[in-house]
């Protein structure tokens, strides 16, 4: 704690500067960490939740693939909850507030596991349902064509 008896002695105007480029830089970092993480949890929602569109809209193997992805991205943030949730266990009798906080984002991690797999009535009513379901199959068809002309014009 020296740092801070130091600091204590300077100036107040000093303190004062100290402060405020503490402050802005606590800001700038945040903004940009919200903006990055409310961008990454957008991509993922908008993926899982068409996975499990596509495992109630097919059927056969498709189907199944799609189910397995749900699952799949759901494991991955399970295993992750729990691997937070053991090492805050295993640190809670040093550290009761580092043991609070990783108990705090191993919810997370469970919540964002759930994400991953959408009740059945999240995803609206089944004929609004199926035309999402076709109109994005269509749209990655058109986007796919482009991709190979692009290819094949690129080659040429």
């Amino acid at each position: 704690m020296d740092i801070v008896k130091t600091i204590t002695d300077w100036p107040v105007i000093v303190q004062g500067a100290l402060g405020s480029a503490l402050f802005w830089a606590i800001l700038e970092i945040g903004q940009r960490g919200v903006r990055k993480f409310a961008a990454r949890l957008g991509s993922d929602k908008k993926t899982a939740n068409w996975f499990a569109l596509a495992a109630h809209e097919t059927s056969g193997e498709v189907g199944a693939q799609a189910r397995f992805f749900c699952l799949y991205g759901a494991m991955h943030y399970v295993l992750k909850g729990l691997v937070v949730t053991v090492l805050s266990w295993a640190v809670s009798p040093l550290l009761d507030i580092f043991a609070a906080v990783g108990y705090l984002i191993a919810t997370y991690f469970f919540f964002r596991a759930l994400a991953f797999v959408p009740h059945t009535a999240s995803l609206g009513p089944i004929a609004e349902r199926r035309q999402r379901f076709k109109e994005s199959i269509a749209e990655m068809k058109s986007r796919q064509d482009k991709e190979e002309a692009s290819t094949t014009k690129n080659a040429l």
